[in-house]
């Protein structure tokens, strides 16, 4: 087999391997995409909720968790 041969099997190869690579990594990265979508939409849904409520009644989310952190460490200190 004559050099020149030789290199271009060898650069037919790299790019048939860079092009498995390729759609492997893809492939990968699309099943990646749709776990995430699906484990993330009804607590994402819930998450942009509770910010919304809290961009506009910002006092009254202060409140709330105030008064959640109260009682947890009321509920913690009766228990100790």
């Amino acid at each position: 087999m004559r050099m020149s041969d030789k290199k271009t099997v060898e650069h037919k190869l790299e790019d048939g391997i860079g092009r498995v690579q390729d759609s492997a990594e893809n492939l990968l990265n699309k099943a990646a995409d749709q776990v995430d979508g699906k484990a993330c939409s009804k607590s994402c849904v819930a998450l942009d909720a509770v910010r919304d409520c809290v961009a506009d009644q910002p006092v009254i989310a202060t409140a709330v968790a105030g008064l959640f952190g109260f009682f947890v460490g009321a509920l913690i200190a009766r228990n100790s």
